[in-house]
Parts: structure tokens; sequence; C-alpha cells
């Protein structure tokens, strides 16, 4: 295509528990989420010890711990379990994406809208083009199946329209095309 801001895909279908899996593996956002609760579980368990005095350990600080430690653990696959099976309940989805960005909708009611402005990152796997950004207050993953792609041009120019409107992450995880 001559002009890139001329390209229109449309494509429909449902999102697999592995290509979610993947997408949110390459963002690393439960990574993060899972990193920081335990760093504040480690340092309550440090705040808990107090040499010097009678009682050495503060138990409750200790146990407050102890469930931090829990939550960091469990949390993250909780949570991305509960996002797929909301994502599922929705059914399945179309979705445009052109030069102003991607709408996605299911039936004739629009879900979202989600300008390329309001989007700053983005990841591409062996599998899915993840995009995340800003939806309103809410900050947003957009999640594509490369096999939702049917014709053969289609993931080159999702990938050049991402190239052109979105920062590509850095991330060692979400390369390979």
């Amino acid at each position: 295509m001559d002009d890139i801001r001329q390209t229109n895909i449309t494509f429909s279908g449902i999102l697999t528990r592995e290509e979610f899996d993947e997408a949110l593996a390459a963002t690393r956002w439960f990574r993060h989420l899972r990193g920081l609760v335990l760093v504040a579980a480690a340092l309550m368990a440090a705040l808990s010890l107090k040499p010097g005095s009678g009682d050495p350990i503060n138990t409750g600080l200790l146990a407050l711990a102890l469930v931090y430690g829990a939550l960091g653990l469990f949390l993250p696959p909780m949570l991305a379990g509960r996002m797929f099976r909301a994502d599922q309940a929705t059914g399945e989805k179309q979705a445009v994406i052109d030069h102003a960005g991607c709408v996605v909708s299911r039936g004739s009611e629009e879900l979202m809208r989600v300008p390329w402005r309001t989007m700053y990152r983005y990841y591409e796997t062996e599998r899915v083009y993840v995009v995340t950004g800003r939806i309103g207050w809410k900050v947003g993953l957009l999640i594509v199946p490369k096999r939702l792609l049917t014709r053969t041009s289609e993931t080159e120019l999702i990938h050049l329209l991402m190239e052109s409107s979105v920062r590509r992450a850095k991330s060692k995880q979400a390369h390979g095309r």
C-alpha cells in the first residue's frame, strides 16, 4: 500500500488463554505487581524484628508480611484468570484498525475506541500484538491475535501501523515475528 494512512484492517474472533497469557507475559504487568508486593512483604518482615528490645519480634507485622507474601504469589495468577474470564464473557468481538486507531465492538455495540495518541507502547510476540495505553482514566491492554489476521499482508500492515504510531517496547521477551 502506498500510503499507510489508507490502511483499514478488520477482523473478528475470540482470544485464547494461551494468547492472553503470552500478552500479559510480554507486557510484564503482573511481574511488576508481584515484585512490588514481595518487596513490601520483605520490608515488613525486616521491620517486625526489634533488635535490643524485650520482645524481639512484632508478631502482628510479621503476620502482615506473611499475608503480603502470599498475596504476591497468588494474586497475579488470580487476577489474570479473572481478566481472561471477563474478556470471554463478552463473547466474540470485531475490531477495526486504521490510521485513527482501533475500534472494538460486539455486534452493533461499540465496546471501546482507542486512538493512536492514547497508546504508548506495543509489544510483538510470536502469536500476538499487544498495545498498552490509556482508555479514559484506565490503563488499557489491546491484544491482537495474529491467527485472526487472515489475509497474508494484514500482519505486516498492522506491524507498519504500530511502528509508525506507537513506540515499540524494549522487552527482550516481546520480540520475535
